[in-house]
């Protein structure tokens, strides 16, 4: 693949992974970055004058279509959608009640947004001579976390999306890619395991270190990247798939009991 001179648009762009995606990319293309956080992406265009920023909420659908909208009008050259954007909540289905707003934010994030931006600009990247979608799913797509049930069943439907959209794409100038990472140690990652208090629990991958395995693999034309944990999961799935499921479980279990615990800790204060 070709990774230069392309306009490139990334979602979830102002921190993690795509942020990181984007300091790898600019340089030789052109990278629109959109996120809800305004103030974030500004500080990105701040820092990198190059990268350009646009307000969306992907969970959003009337700002999905007014971003799909402002494509159209603006980025006429656009053949390279990298769908980032993504939300992980921890939840324990026995013990409390599912929050509608934060589930229906979760799923609309992570599967439908993404899918009703990639099909609103799909007619756009069938008319460019090297069209390119990446999707940013996970390794837990393929071996689902139970502690955090909504965002694996999200990433396992945007692997099978990912998985049909090729195969009806592959005699088109428009590739799919997919990204499915694993530990990464984005600011999401971070904050979250200090809310239930597993910060410092090892050393994940860095979205830096990820950004440069993912750049080195779509040059190769590799159609499912799994880098580094990611890929020994994947492996174990494919062999032993009880192993990988009791791997996973593990980490999972010990989630659920520090959510349990930071509970039993805010009642007893009560």
């Amino acid at each position: 693949m070709n990774l230069s001179n392309n306009t490139i648009l990334i979602t979830g762009g102002g921190s993690g992974i795509g942020l990181a995606l984007a300091k790898e990319l600019f340089v030789n293309n052109r990278v629109l970055i959109c996120g809800r956080n305004i103030e974030r992406l500004q500080q990105v265009k701040n820092k990198f004058p190059k990268i350009e920023i646009i307000q969306c909420d992907i969970s959003n659908e009337e700002s999905v279509i007014k971003l799909i909208d402002e494509i159209e009008l603006k980025y006429a050259s656009l053949n390279f959608l990298i769908n980032n954007a993504g939300v992980m909540n921890f939840w324990n289905l026995t013990k409390e009640i599912s929050n509608p707003t934060e589930l229906n934010n979760e799923i609309q994030t992570n599967l439908i947004g993404t899918i009703g931006l990639t099909q609103g600009l799909l007619p756009h990247l069938l008319k460019q001579e090297n069209g390119i979608i990446l999707n940013v799913s996970s390794a837990l797509a393929f071996v689902p976390m139970s502690a955090a049930p909504i965002y694996s069943a999200t990433k396992a439907a945007l692997h099978s999306y990912s998985i049909s959209l090729r195969q009806q794409l592959e005699n088109t100038n428009t590739k799919v890619f997919e990204l499915l990472p694993a530990a990464i140690d984005t600011e999401m990652a971070i904050n979250m395991k200090k809310g239930i208090g597993m910060q410092n629990q090892g050393k994940d991958m860095s979205p830096e270190k990820l950004a440069e395995l993912t750049i080195t693999a779509l040059r190769k034309d590799r159609l499912e990247i799994r880098p580094g944990m990611a890929n020994m999961l994947y492996k174990i799935n494919q062999i032993l798939p009880s192993v990988a499921r009791k791997m996973i479980s593990i980490q999972s279990k010990k989630i659920l009991n520090k959510i349990n615990n930071k509970r039993n800790e805010q009642n007893n204060r009560h």
